[in-house]
């Protein structure tokens, strides 16, 4: 291992690796991306104030969502360290603590949704069409965050074992049930109401919570690593949770204030009124749906880091993390690229008015030539600092960021210089470029190493096998 370069391309088990971790964890991704496409291109048909009111709403969830991934990612760095060493013991007590806090922080997001809606809403934006809708919508969806919250931590603890597979066959049903749907509840097909964003809300309601059934039906029907009993997913001493607590709570609280750092965006995009709101709220879902990709590389990263520190080959770590780095800028290059030139393509399908397709051809350029700067940045955060126990770190540069430069650039966008809204967004990204510099400083530094599970022992040890094929 001592010979590993990390400009080696013929490395094959790095290689081999990235794809059958990253590909997966990609299409998913791609999958819940694609399903917030579908919802805005159909939701669209009902006119701008429509797209603005769920992209507002969503707010909610894209919190919520983050706060979840934050706990559950967190907790996937001692899930990876705990398969690398052999400890399957461990690797469901870690699945037992992540479930208990999502589904427990799923409630107040809950209650918010269901008696607050309408403040929640006029926070953003005060349109009058597009508050109460939003609201319609908040009322319904809300009741996803349960579900949700139990799917994340089979979904994303599957990585950490890299069984990654069964997530992706999930979310594949749940993008078909959902589509299928939006077209009927939205519109009103086949002697349904047609309701609306209502009908949106339920069709996602009702899509995410057969994922979850067929997610724990696959994990248990197969007997996988996470077929744990109640009792398996506890038990756990007082010792080891304040082991597992110490370094997820700085990700937690990254996913926190940063998802609400960069949804205040919308605030300021919100003063410019609704077709700035309906713009950045396409661009947003168009672009996730490429970033879908690096996401899948920044998993697959952290999965083959955390593998190998829990193993203690730390030096094939430092090595895979500084190559996924520069492929990640290569990846992100390539992606970005596609980004900008298929805007066209993609706004085809969003009925909406000439301005806001103007403004959205724009801002693709400006979303696709930054690419390769989240690519960077999803990768050092969440591939390298996060498998490795670095999490003090990767939260600093993730949430100083946006409340010290990109809010403060939104605000004089707007505000100060009213710019519209891409040059707005152009701002906004200066964050990335600051981010990625110092990720950068801290991945060469080799700081970020830490072994999290080197003496923490959870009890039955198995070794880990290769994850087969039909993982």
């Amino acid at each position: 291992m001592q010979n590993l370069k990390v400009l080696d391309f013929k490395d094959r088990a790095y290689y081999a690796d990235v794809f059958r971790i990253g590909l997966p964890v990609m299409l998913q991704n791609l999958i819940f991306n694609g399903l917030a496409l579908v919802d805005n291109v159909m939701i669209g048909g009902k006119g701008d104030a429509a797209i603005s009111a769920v992209g507002v709403a969503n707010k909610l969830s894209f919190v919520f969502a983050l706060f979840v991934f934050g706990v559950n990612s967190g907790a996937n760095m001692f899930c990876a360290q705990f398969w690398g060493k052999g400890d399957l013991a461990s690797v469901r007590k870690v699945l037992g603590i992540s479930m208990r806090i999502s589904v427990a922080m799923a409630v107040p997001f809950l209650v918010v949704s269901q008696f607050m809606p309408r403040q929640f809403m006029t926070f953003f934006i005060r349109d009058p069409q597009v508050v109460e809708q939003g609201a319609a919508f908040l009322r319904i969806m809300g009741w996803s965050y349960l579900v949700q919250a139990v799917t994340a931590a089979y979904a994303i603890q599957s990585r950490g074992v890299g069984r990654t597979r069964p997530p992706f066959y999930a979310s594949a049903m749940a993008l078909a049930v959902n589509t299928a749907l939006n077209y009927v509840l939205i519109y009103g097909r086949f002697g349904f109401p047609a309701l609306g964003v209502r009908g949106s809300a339920l069709a996602t309601l009702v899509a995410r919570s057969l994922e979850l059934g067929l997610l724990l039906a696959i994990i248990y029907g197969n007997r996988y690593e996470l077929a744990a009993s109640w009792s398996e997913m506890g038990g756990y001493s007082k010792e080891f949770l304040r082991r597992f607590i110490k370094p997820v709570t700085p990700v937690i609280a990254n996913e926190v204030f940063w998802s609400i750092g960069v949804s205040l965006y919308t605030f300021f995009y919100g003063m410019q009124g609704v077709q700035a709101t309906t713009t950045a709220q396409i661009m947003e879902v168009m672009s996730n749906l490429f970033f879908s990709v690096l996401m899948g590389l920044g998993n697959s990263c952290g999965t083959m880091i955390g593998n190998r520190i829990g193993a203690q080959e730390e030096e094939t770590a430092r090595v895979y993390a500084k190559r996924s780095v520069l492929l990640g800028v290569f990846v992100g290059l390539v992606v970005g690229a596609i980004l900008a030139l298929s805007a066209g393509l993609f706004l085809s399908f969003f009925d909406v008015s000439p301005g806001i397709h103007d403004a959205c051809r724009k801002a693709a350029y400006v979303y696709g030539g930054t690419m390769f700067l989240r690519s960077i940045n999803m990768i050092v955060v969440v591939g390298v600092c996060r498998s490795a126990g670095d999490t003090v770190f990767a939260a600093l540069i993730d949430v100083l960021t946006p409340w010290c430069i990109g809010i403060p650039m939104a605000a004089l966008g707007v505000m100060v210089l009213h710019w519209p809204i891409h040059l707005v967004i152009l701002l906004v990204t200066l964050e990335e470029w600051v981010k990625a510099g110092l990720g950068v400083w801290r991945l060469l530094s080799g700081k970020w190493l830490n072994n999290l599970v080197r003496d923490l022992y959870g009890g039955e040890v198995e070794t880990p096998a290769e994850a087969p094929a039909g993982s």
